[in-house]
């Protein structure tokens, strides 16, 4: 839905802003990139940063390739084909790993999870973005403020009916899972977006 679409652009720019600022340089992936707008956001606002996205789809991330070479820049996204339970990745390579609307979509969450926990560096980071099924009454007037009442109520209603969209308690069961590597975790509201926020015990990473 176009109305969707642009509240989900105006995320994905915040998203690259604040990866920007936490992590100055080093390597990020974005798992699950889709056409990869995310890397290319990243690339664009920080040059010090190696970014990779990764998709199972391969027309997506041929899309994602061409648009990465249209963008013109020196560090430009390196897009991959794979699936998250299987990271084409060594031990301990990234920063930081982002992934925005696709937890819904693994078949096996928590391998996923723990996939990416191999690949973080020590002290390294996990932030695992997807829709929310109910956002809290200030997120809705945010949303209302920022975007109107009308577009606002197209998301909202996008978010009701959409299979995806999890509870703020399933999230906190998959948070809670015995079988999750990450010694810190938790639960933030980020507008009508929930984030797993999840983090690999060591050293601070791109420091």
């Amino acid at each position: 839905m176009w109305d969707y679409q642009s509240v989900r652009d105006r995320f994905y720019q915040d998203v690259a802003d604040e990866v920007s600022d936490a992590v100055q340089q080093g390597h990020v992936l974005d798992v699950g990139t889709g056409r990869g707008l995310l890397p290319i956001k990243i690339a664009q606002k920080n040059g010090r940063l190696k970014v990779y996205g990764m998709d199972i789809s391969n027309k997506a991330i041929d899309s994602a390739r061409r648009d990465a070479l249209a963008s013109g820049l020196e560090n430009a996204p390196q897009f991959d084909v794979g699936d998250v339970s299987t990271l084409p990745f060594e031990d301990k390579f990234f920063d930081l790993v982002v992934s925005t609307f696709s937890l819904h979509h693994w078949p096996d969450r928590m391998a996923g999870l723990n996939e990416i926990h191999r690949v973080l560096k020590p002290g390294g980071e996990a932030w695992i973005y997807d829709h929310c099924k109910d956002p809290s009454l200030e997120a809705r007037r945010q949303l209302r403020r920022d975007f109107g009442s009308l577009l606002a109520w197209f998301a909202l209603a996008h978010l009701r009916f959409v299979s995806s969209a999890l509870t703020v308690e399933q999230a906190w069961t998959i948070l809670e899972d015995s079988s999750l590597k990450y010694q810190e975790k938790r639960l933030e509201m980020h507008g009508i977006f929930l984030l797993l926020w999840l983090k690999k015990t060591g050293a601070v990473a791109g420091k």
